[in-house]
């Protein structure tokens, strides 16, 4: 009997030890063994994880009227940072009934610089949620910033000149008024007002003189005129004698510079075009066209770009751009109301007169705060829609819409020189 008790206890400690350490030991098995796909599957369950719905941060809730900047404020172009910087808090000073603000605006340094770019989109999309961002960048940098904002889906707004930027994708914006968009004001003003069609370009041979030229010689052929000279010089070139000679079909009997010429040793000009186009800076031009009277080659239109756009063009007598005809986003002149009351404002609040970075960055925050002012709109994808859709703003810079591609579509300020002065026809 005492035996038997002892052996059944005996029996019954192993099962229970064997109850216990057997799951353990299979576990442990199973570890060791390779799971299929099928059996991973069937661990995590047959439904995906589920994900944060498009235009919600995944760090929190998107702060509705809060708009994100990205300005140059340190480095090689913190001037136009900082000058931008002034214009959206400006517009975006607005306050509400019991003097609360009504818009938030987070402002990150870029320092210029791609990196920079992308480290402040990606703080502003992600942690601070804003429902857009406005970004200045050179044309190094735009593309950089397109795409990491439109990866993170937050409307970004690009005050850049660089050329397709928007291509991107549908949250990538432009806001300025690009090469191309210069030159189709400057030839449509040529043919309609100025009856010319019949052209010459004397350009930079850089990157910028290039494209100016191909964008003109692109226009010029739709509308139906043509470009008969073509003629380059070098960015650091003081004397243009024989781009000028190959210009008119001068003789080489024409005296140098600075020697006295007698009227009968002037040679005649030959000029087969009606209207010549300068692509290059107002201090390049300035010698241009002097050096053009000193050989007495007359008798056609100068055009020019907005590089030209400077007190210091018409600086100490501008007769030699008499009638001259230039393209720019702003002027500061203007007889739109909008730039009067924007000019008003900004030399109350900084003392100053502001230039183009400034009206651009100030129509830019205008803009996008009167779309959010339609309460419907909670998301960054009915915000960029709304964009889209927006038709003729009155800005300081003229009226603005956007086309397919997300290009703001601009009111040109066609400029003439006259008596001297800068004043806008259309």
């Amino acid at each position: 009997m005492n035996r038997y008790s002892y052996s059944n206890k005996i029996f019954w400690g192993l099962l229970i030890l064997v109850c216990i350490c057997f799951p353990q030991i299979l576990m442990a098995v199973e570890r060791s063994m390779p799971i299929t796909p099928a059996e991973k599957k069937l661990m995590q369950g047959t439904q995906p994880p589920a994900e944060l719905p498009s235009n919600v941060p995944a760090s929190g809730k998107l702060n509705r009227n809060t708009i994100g900047c990205v300005l140059p404020l340190s480095g090689p172009y913190a001037d136009l940072g900082m000058k931008s910087r002034d214009a959206i808090l400006l517009a975006t000073k607005k306050f509400d009934e019991q003097n609360k603000p009504l818009w938030k605006v987070v402002i990150k340094d870029s320092h210029g610089t791609a990196e920079g770019i992308k480290e402040a989109i990606e703080n502003l999309a992600d942690v601070e949620n804003v429902m857009a961002i406005i970004a200045v960048t050179g044309t190094a940098e735009a593309t950089n910033a397109a795409s990491e904002a439109n990866m993170r889906k937050v409307p970004l707004i690009l005050i850049s000149p660089k050329e397709g930027v928007t291509a991107a994708g549908e949250y990538v914006f432009q806001h300025f008024l690009t090469p191309s968009q210069q030159i189709k004001a400057l030839v449509k003003y040529a043919f309609n007002d100025l009856n010319c069609a019949i052209f010459a370009v004397l350009y930079p041979d850089d990157d910028y003189g290039r494209e100016m030229l191909k964008f003109f010689s692109q226009e010029v052929k739709r509308t139906g005129g043509k470009v008969q000279k073509v003629i380059p010089f070098s960015k650091d070139q003081t004397d243009f004698k024989a781009e000028i000679n190959k210009l008119a079909n001068i003789s080489d009997e024409t005296p140098e510079p600075g020697i006295d010429r007698q009227p009968e040793n002037k040679s005649a000009a030959s000029i087969d075009f009606e209207a010549l186009l300068i692509p290059d800076s107002y201090s390049r031009v300035r010698i241009i066209t002097s050096q053009l009277a000193y050989y007495n080659v007359r008798g056609f239109k100068l055009l020019g770009t907005s590089l030209w756009h400077s007190p210091g063009l018409l600086k100490n007598g501008g007769e030699n751009l008499e009638g001259a005809i230039l393209v720019d986003s702003f002027f500061t002149e203007s007889y739109y109301p909008e730039t009067s009351d924007f000019m008003d404002v900004y030399y109350t609040a900084y003392s100053r007169e502001p230039e183009n970075i400034e009206a651009m960055a100030y129509d830019t925050a205008g803009f996008m705060i009167d779309v959010l002012s339609n309460k419907e709109i909670k998301t960054r994808s009915q915000f960029a829609a709304a964009l889209k859709k927006m038709e003729n703003y009155r800005g300081t810079t003229g009226n603005i819409s956007f086309d397919a591609n997300r290009v703001a579509q601009k009111t040109p300020f066609i400029l003439k020189v006259e008596n001297g002065k800068l004043v806008q026809v259309k």
